[in-house]
């Protein structure tokens, strides 16, 4: 009975371990606020697909989709008046690092 009991304690807690990380982790390493420190502009790219560019300012919030290998395309305009901009990305660490022809640009994750 004793075994069982262990048994059953063991699982449990491996069950709890599951859930807690399963609720820490984000799918998309994407998804949050980044601020890029020398200009102070902020992204805040969301679950719902659009991301809220701003400074002290002004403020934009345009739609995107990410695509593979790490590419986010950014809707400019509904109309195509403006051309769609195809950013790429990587995340390292608390950093989001964006390409756009070929120069980088790094932000830093804002944290809640």
């Amino acid at each position: 009975m004793a075994g069982i009991k262990t048994y059953l304690t063991r699982t449990l807690l491996v069950a709890i371990c599951f859930v807690l990380l399963a609720g820490c982790s984000n799918d998309n390493p994407l998804i949050g606020t980044w601020q890029e420190p020398n200009s102070g502009i902020t992204m805040q790219f969301k679950d719902d697909g659009n991301v809220v560019m701003s400074n002290d300012k002004t403020s934009i919030t345009l739609p995107y989709t990410t695509q593979e290998p790490n590419t986010i395309l950014v809707q400019a305009s509904t109309d195509g008046t403006i051309p769609d901009q195809t950013i790429t990305y990587r995340v390292e660490e608390n950093k989001l690092i964006l390409t756009v022809d070929g120069v980088d640009s790094v932000f830093s994750q804002v944290k809640k």
